[in-house]
């Protein structure tokens, strides 16, 4: 088990028991860390974003054709989510090697998602792009909540 993303509750806490005690048996050392439980970045969340991304690239694209929506995806993480190193071992020489990678949204949570987002929203509207919210969007339920 190299890594994994466990919920504990009262229901769940036997099957982890069980999980932690087959890591220990092997001899191996593990790090544990335990912190409150937050749903995973949503599909609205995520499709929202592209949304936002295609429309910034149909403003960009009209200056430079270099702006697609991924390149756009890729400068909106570069710019507000940052980078983080990953680790990846050749399978022939066992080399490990490390390297920096954009940090993906699907690791954020609901809330960090939503930060991202606004991050992503208010430095478009200082450009003068109007993005889309739509109305029955989480996104927008999401800024009800906070504005209430």
């Amino acid at each position: 088990m190299a890594s994994c993303d466990l919920k504990l509750s009262t229901d769940t806490f036997g099957l982890i028991s069980k999980k932690l005690l087959e890591c220990v048996t092997d001899g191996k050392v593990w790090r544990i860390t335990i912190r409150e439980w937050r749903e995973k970045r949503s599909i609205s969340q995520n499709s929202l974003s592209h949304m936002w991304y295609k429309e910034m690239s149909d403003v960009f694209i009209k200056k430079n054709p270099k702006y697609t929506p991924e390149k756009v995806k890729d400068m909106m993480k570069n710019t507000f989510l940052g980078w983080e190193e990953k680790e990846y071992i050749n399978a022939i020489t066992k080399e490990i090697t490390i390297k920096s990678e954009l940090r993906h949204t699907s690791d954020l949570d609901v809330g960090e998602m939503k930060f991202y987002l606004d991050q992503v929203y208010d430095w478009a509207l200082d450009l003068g792009i109007s993005l889309t919210i739509p109305e029955n969007s989480e996104y927008m339920e999401l800024q009800r909540k906070q504005n209430k």
